[in-house]
C-alpha cells in the first residue's frame, strides 16, 4: 500500500517530472494555490490541498498523516527587488512547514536546496558538500535565502526532525518556462550571443535529477545534504553543447572576467535608479565570472546514483520549445 506524500511545488519546472515518480510509491497530496488547476497532474490520483507556503493552517492539513514531505516550492529571482520575497518564502516558509512536519510526526522530510546555497570558487575547482558558504558578500537574495532555508531545516532536525538537503543545480529538461522562450536556448539559436561568459556551471538533466531526489528520500542519512551535480562545464562548453543540439553556431570568444565584474557594478547602480530589469540584472553578471562547480561523489557512494550528460535535458527543453511555438 502507497503511503502519503504531502508535495510542495507540484506545479514548477521540476515538480512535473518528480510528481509522477512519486506517485508510484506515494499517494500523493499537493499544495496548490486557490483556483489553481494542474494538467501536468492529469491521470495521477492526488489529493489537493489549497493553499500558500505562507498559509500555516494549509501547511498543517498537508503535513497532517503524511508519512513523507517532499519541499520543492521556492521563489526563484535574481532581482534585488525580491530579496525580501525570497527570505519569506524560501526560508521563513520552509521553517514553518518543517516545524508542523515534525510536529505531525512525518517520518521523513526531504527538503530541495540549491547549490547556490553551498559555495563558489574564483578558479577552475570543484567543491563539495564541506565547502563553507562563501556567497554572502554578492548580496544576491536568492542564494542567502536558499542557505537560510538549509540552516533552518537543519535546526529541526536538531529538534527530532528526519530530514534529507538536496542541492541540484542548474537543470535543462521539457517544461522549464525560464529556458524557454528569452531564454539561453534562443539566444543561441537566433545568433543573439556574441561572446562566450567566463566562469564555470554544473548542469544536469532534470530526470536525472529527480532519480537522486528519490534516492535521497529512500537512502538517505539524517541531517545530510547531497549534491546532486550533473557536468561542470565552462560557459563556453554550455554554449557549445546548446549550439550543437539546437543547430546553430555558438560564439567563439570569451568576454574577460573584469569587463563582467565592471559591467556588474554599472548595472547595480542603474537598478537602484530604475529597477532591475531580467533576465540580465546586476546579480546575473556577478555570478558569470565564477566558477560553480561540485563533486557528487557523496550522492553517487552513498545513494548509488550519478547522472548522466545534460544533453538529454537540453535536447528535450528544445523539442518542447520547437512543438510549442
Amino acid at each position: 500500500m502507497r503511503s502519503p506524500c504531502f508535495l510542495t511545488g507540484a506545479s514548477g519546472f521540476v515538480g512535473r517530472h518528480l510528481a509522477p515518480k512519486l506517485a508510484v510509491r506515494h499517494r500523493l497530496r499537493v499544495l496548490v494555490r486557490p483556483g489553481q488547476q494542474l494538467p501536468q497532474l492529469a491521470g495521477i490520483d492526488h489529493e489537493r490541498v489549497e493553499g500558500r507556503l505562507d498559509d500555516a493552517a494549509a501547511l498543517a492539513r498537508g503535513v497532517q498523516g503524511a508519512d513523507v514531505v517532499v519541499h520543492l516550492a521556492a521563489l526563484v529571482s535574481f532581482r534585488r527587488e525580491d530579496r525580501a520575497a525570497m527570505f519569506a518564502i524560501n526560508a521563513d516558509a520552509t521553517a514553518q512547514l518543517a516545524a508542523a512536519a515534525r510536529t505531525a510526526g512525518v517520518r521523513r522530510f526531504l527538503h530541495c536546496s540549491t547549490i547556490s546555497a553551498v559555495a563558489y570558487r574564483d578558479r577552475p575547482e570543484v567543491v563539495d558538500e564541506t565547502a563553507s558558504y562563501n556567497f554572502g558578500p554578492l548580496r544576491i537574495g536568492y542564494c542567502d535565502s536558499k542557505f537560510a532555508a538549509e540552516q533552518r531545516v537543519l535546526a529541526e532536525v536538531a529538534r527530532g526532525l528526519d530530514a534529507v538537503l538536496v542541492d541540484p543545480p542548474s537543470m535543462y529538461g521539457a517544461g522549464d518556462r525560464r529556458k524557454g522562450d528569452g531564454s539561453l536556448l534562443t539566444a543561441v539559436l537566433h545568433g543573439e550571443l556574441r561572446w562566450l561568459p567566463p566562469g564555470g556551471i554544473n548542469v544536469a538533466n532534470v530526470a536525472d535529477v529527480c532519480d537522486g531526489m528519490l534516492a535521497a528520500l529512500e537512502h538517505g542519512r539524517r541531517g545530510e545534504r547531497y549534491l546532486l551535480g550533473g557536468e561542470n562545464l565552462t560557459g563556453g562548453e554550455l554554449l557549445q553543447r546548446v549550439a550543437r543540439i539546437v543547430g546553430a553556431r555558438a560564439p567563439t570568444r570569451t568576454m574577460p572576467a573584469g569587463v563582467v565584474h565592471i559591467a556588474a557594478a554599472a548595472l547595480a547602480a542603474k537598478e537602484r535608479l530604475f529597477g532591475s530589469r531580467p533576465p540580465l540584472t546586476s546579480e546575473i553578471l556577478r555570478l558569470a565570472p565564477r566558477f560553480l562547480w561540485y563533486s557528487s561523489a557523496k550522492a553517487e557512494r552513498e545513494l548509488g546514483w550519478r547522472a548522466g550528460s545534460v544533453d538529454a535535458g537540453i535536447r528535450a527543453a528544445f523539442d518542447e520549445l520547437r512543438a510549442t511555438n
